[in-house]
């Protein structure tokens, strides 16, 4: 049985939902699932490393981000693509791209269909390309250097390296936060795979971002957990231990006992734009599972009374995009990947409410 969104099982007012429910459900998944992020939030040193235009519209920073603790330093790099006329304050799309340090992944070298910075742009948005996995390596040996050595990872429920992604995306924000070109009010935030994990946690925890889109995220991302086929908490625990709380690998073969499920995950954005998209191949992250993530969440926009795609609507025919209120979801023929075609339809969201 799915656990319910809200814990006393009858709708509660908005002002009781984000004092006590939304907390309550949101502890959870960081004790059984993602691990704690920590609170303390080191100072931010930025530095631009680079500056170019890349084409006769577009011009590119790269951008170090450093933080330091107790003597200790971690950081990542942007790469930030604006428009070269800028009219009024600009939106922000971030991706985030935790596979730019594990070339083995065919996804590490795909960086243009990841981020169609051009087609970005060109709606007069500001793109850019987080580079979060120099905060934490992909890699269960190795994701102890960098920010776990200002936070390491003490106790069965210490963050994994999903929330160390999810939490340089918010470091991320705080940088838009510090400059007056952006919109503050319009940051959309996207991973796809182990990213988009990353991307719904972060958006999760983080209210500033005003919109997020999960692609082909799966297991501990959109898909719900019961019932799922392909990957289960006991595949990727195995496989990926450094990716979540320690805790979370109890729940092998025992789902049942989770006291969350990612539809709870999603519920969190609301009252915010919430996009998940599949691909049609994916048998592994399970696209039936991650539809009925997104329309088991519309319990938490009904309680702003907000329309969202729901469990009155049928699961998509492959290349179908579903725009419903506040929430989207689309399927996309093919294998698991970010494609520009993902993006043309997450843009056609986008617009409607940017």
């Amino acid at each position: 049985m799915l656990p319910e969104l809200f814990l006393d099982t009858s709708r509660p007012a908005v002002r009781v939902w984000e004092e006590a429910g939304r907390g309550e459900i949101l502890d959870l998944f960081q004790r059984e699932v993602y691990g704690y992020t920590p609170i303390v939030q080191p100072k931010l040193h930025q530095k631009v490393t680079r500056r170019e235009q890349v084409s006769p519209t577009v011009q590119m920073e790269r951008i170090t981000l450093t933080f330091g603790l107790d003597g200790k330093e971690a950081g990542f790099e942007i790469l930030l693509y604006t428009p070269v006329q800028i009219a009024g304050k600009l939106p922000a799309v971030v991706m985030l791209n935790p596979f730019s340090r594990n070339q083995a992944l065919d996804h590490a070298r795909r960086d243009v269909q990841h981020m169609p910075y051009e087609a970005i742009t060109a709606q007069g948005y500001a793109a850019v390309y987080a580079l979060v996995d120099g905060l934490a390596k992909d890699d269960k040996d190795q994701y102890s250097k960098g920010v776990f050595e200002l936070f390491p990872r003490e106790n069965p429920h210490g963050w994994g390296v999903i929330s160390a992604w999810a939490w340089g995306g918010s470091r991320v924000v705080d940088y838009l936060y510090t400059r007056d070109i952006f919109d503050h009010e319009k940051i959309a935030v996207a991973g796809f795979s182990r990213g988009g994990k990353a991307a719904l946690w972060c958006a999760a925890q983080d209210q500033r971002i005003s919109m997020v889109w999960s692609v082909a995220s799966g297991c501990t991302g959109a898909a719900v957990t019961r019932g799922k086929t392909g990957e289960h908490v006991a595949d990727i625990t195995t496989q990926f231990p450094h990716w979540f709380a320690e805790r979370y690998k109890e729940y092998s073969g025992n789902e049942e006992a989770l006291p969350v499920d990612q539809h709870l995950l999603l519920g969190l954005v609301a009252p915010r734009k919430l996009y998940v998209s599949s691909s049609s191949l994916d048998n592994w992250a399970d696209p039936q599972s991650e539809f009925k993530g997104l329309a088991l969440a519309a319990e938490a926009y009904r309680l702003y009374g907000l329309e969202a795609v729901d469990d009155h609507c049928s699961f998509p025919q492959v290349g179908e995009q579903i725009i419903k209120g506040y929430t989207g979801y689309h399927l996309r023929e093919g294998e698991h990947a970010c494609t520009t075609q993902d993006w043309e339809l997450f843009l056609r969201f986008i617009r409607r409410h940017f």
